[in-house]
């Protein structure tokens, strides 16, 4: 009889351990989900900070590409967000070249930070400017923002 109880709770002992296993995987999934959920809404919040933010018309998640190419090279912003990685690319009209005061407005990407060890989450926004002869003209764009890494 003792023999049979042993058994039952040596049982019910590795139920509950795969039961358990099982539950401490999902909650990593959850907090991962949660993390990019996150990061995700950070990025849309970014494009609509007053650095970056569209004022001419009511767009919320235009940029433009004005303040941030002013910001390139500003070694005050740096820290200022505290991320390892932050650009602004051009989609459409596809461009692959940086931004540098020569090729600027006909180029495709504006890198603000990058540093080693992130993962980076992005969002479609637009990009707007002013254009002597056109007037706003905005285009397709996204906007990059690195997260660190543990590793």
């Amino acid at each position: 009889m003792a023999f049979v109880l042993v058994a039952i709770m040596i049982f019910f002992g590795i139920v509950l351990l795969f039961y358990l296993s099982i539950s401490v995987g999902n909650l990593q999934n959850i907090g991962e989900t949660l993390r990019e959920e996150e990061a995700k809404e950070v990025v849309r919040k970014l494009a609509g900070s007053p650095e970056f933010s569209w004022d001419i018309e009511d767009c919320s998640s235009c940029i433009d590409m004005d303040k941030v190419f002013a910001l390139k090279g500003n070694e005050k912003y740096d820290d200022f967000w505290d991320v390892p990685f932050l650009r602004v690319e051009k989609t459409y009209p596809f461009a692959d070249n940086e931004c540098t005061k020569q090729n600027y407005p006909d180029c495709g990407s504006i890198t603000l930070i990058e540093t080693e060890n992130f993962v980076s989450n992005s969002a479609f926004v637009a990009l707007c400017r002013y254009d002597g002869e056109l007037g706003n003209k905005c285009d397709l764009g996204k906007i990059y923002l690195g997260f660190k890494t543990d590793e």
